[in-house]
């Protein structure tokens, strides 16, 4: 009888979640994961602000992650030729970790500042405008050799997660669609 009343209350809520176009966190730890994003007193701009301070370089890459449950910010930035990866407590902004990643030259699909267009930082603030929620996670896309775009996870204020494609020109989002080809797009929505 419990699975019964447990399969209904599931199918309702995959029912409600096609109906209202919410995406669905995949589990326990993506939803742990989003509350601390949406509680972290130091958003995606002020990770990526700090990070370029503490390794003297320009951001190419931020996104949200939760380690021994707290949230850090972690941001690949490059100086020159030289990349690092910078971790910074989501509650704090202090500084936990600056680490040397090498040579831009070691990587074939390495992004660099200049292909961004932008700063990160005047990518997200596009990015929440246009998405109507908060930037989890944005990064340059490279990959054979060819720069593909900014791409972009955004939290709308119910959790739920979406994937788009920002182009960096006029600030307009793609929705992407998981599990095709990123030239493919629908939606918007992921993790669920």
């Amino acid at each position: 009888m419990k699975r019964s009343a447990s399969i209904i209350l599931i199918a309702g809520m995959v029912s409600t979640s096609a109906l209202t176009g919410t995406a669905l966190a995949a589990g326990s730890d993506d939803l742990t994961e989003i509350a601390l994003f949406q509680k972290a007193q130091h958003d995606i701009a002020a990770g990526i602000k700090a990070a370029e301070t503490a390794s003297g370089g320009k951001a190419i890459k931020a996104e949200f992650d939760e380690k021994n449950g707290t949230g850090v910010w972690e941001v690949k930035t490059v100086a020159g030729t030289k990349r690092a990866e910078v971790k910074i407590n989501a509650t704090t902004g202090a500084v936990i970790s600056t680490k040397d990643k090498g040579d831009v030259s070691d990587d074939d699909d390495a992004v660099t500042p200049e292909m961004l267009g932008s700063t990160l930082v005047d990518l997200v603030t596009k990015a929440e405008a246009a998405g109507g929620g908060k930037v989890m996670a944005i990064e340059g896309d490279r990959e054979d050799g060819k720069f593909r775009g900014i791409e972009v996870e955004i939290v709308k204020a119910d959790g739920s997660v979406h994937d788009f494609m920002l182009n960096p020109a006029d600030g307009k989002l793609d929705p992407v669609r998981k599990g095709h080809d990123d030239d493919s797009h629908e939606d918007g929505e992921s993790n669920g």
